[in-house]
């Protein structure tokens, strides 16, 4: 007899003397009752021996049967109690949850998220992985990855968060040491903070919807966006940053936005988790209240004009 029958005649025997007749266990196990009264005798052949006596108006256990039940019915009501709280865990927002994000992003966005996150459900518990490094979420055992562009593959499930605007901008005492740039052109007599790149885009700038492409140079290169907006601040050059990250900067007053006729519009933000079924309850809960806390944020979904004109235009 396969394995999979001898356990269903176990289910099916432990259920008919619970219910006391193969029917009663057979609409507990959503079967027909001829189907529960075979796996009981195949049961009953593999053992050799009768487990129940049977007549047209009742089941009653034999001793053997006794013997069984008793042995069996315990264990079996353990499993079955252990694949309920396994399968109740998957439906509770519980256990711990693995999100890798963006650091400048994650520093700006989601970390004061995370107070009311927890609140709402302090049963999770989040490990935040914030690196700009593209992780491979399945071999490093991540649920959610917040990162820019869309995944490679199919394997994945990617939600919008916002798209990602990039503005250039600079200190209010650089610009009126060098001059405020009128057209991308101007940036050529500027020294531009940069990016460490490789490829096409690694000796300039892209700007505006059109994509103007400008060569650029300049005497400071950085490997991430804080960094730049950090020099950018101390007034040592222009940069070409996310402007979700340098908003607050003009709203101190510490950055101004240049060219804000072309600010361009590269790539977009995604919440990704794997696309398969049976999510368990914390990453369904950690991705439906972070993309209704993110689309509520002008910041991330207001017009980038909008959110510029408050700034007007920097001192020439």
């Amino acid at each position: 007899m396969a394995r999979g029958e001898g356990i269903r005649g176990v289910i099916g025997f432990v259920e008919t003397v619970a219910a006391g007749s193969f029917a009663g266990a057979a609409k507990k196990l959503g079967v027909t009752p001829v189907a529960v009264s075979k796996n009981v005798q195949r049961l009953e052949r593999q053992l050799g021996v009768r487990l129940l006596q049977r007549s047209t108006r009742k089941l009653s256990l034999t001793a053997e049967g006794r013997l069984f039940y008793d042995s069996c019915s315990g264990p079996l009501r353990e499993l079955q109690g252990a694949q309920a709280a396994v399968s109740e865990r998957s439906r509770a927002p519980v256990g711990t949850l693995r999100v890798t994000c963006l650091q400048p992003f994650g520093r700006a966005f989601v970390v004061p998220l995370l107070a009311g996150f927890s609140r709402r459900y302090p049963g999770i518990e989040v490990q935040l992985d914030l690196s700009d490094t593209t992780r491979d979420m399945i071999a490093e055992g991540f649920d959610v990855a917040i990162r820019a562009g869309l995944p490679r593959g199919s394997s994945m499930v990617a939600r919008e968060i916002a798209p990602l605007h990039f503005v250039v901008c600079g200190a209010p005492a650089y610009l009126a040491v060098h001059g405020v740039p009128q057209d991308p052109a101007d940036l050529q007599g500027h020294n531009c903070l940069r990016m460490v790149r490789s490829g096409p885009d690694a000796t300039g700038w892209t700007l505006g919807a059109g994509k103007r492409f400008v060569e650029v140079k300049g005497n400071l290169v950085a490997g991430d966006f804080v960094t730049l907006a950090a020099l950018a601040q101390q007034g040592l050059g222009l940069a070409h940053l996310p402007l979700p990250l340098v908003l607050p900067a003009f709203r101190d007053g510490k950055l101004v936005p240049v060219l804000a006729d072309w600010v361009s519009q590269p790539t977009r933000l995604y919440l990704c988790y794997p696309n398969r079924k049976g999510l368990p309850a914390r990453v369904l809960s950690f991705v439906g209240f972070m993309l209704e806390e993110l689309h509520a944020n002008a910041d991330l979904r207001a017009d980038p004009r909008t959110l510029l004109a408050p700034f007007g235009r920097a001192p020439d």
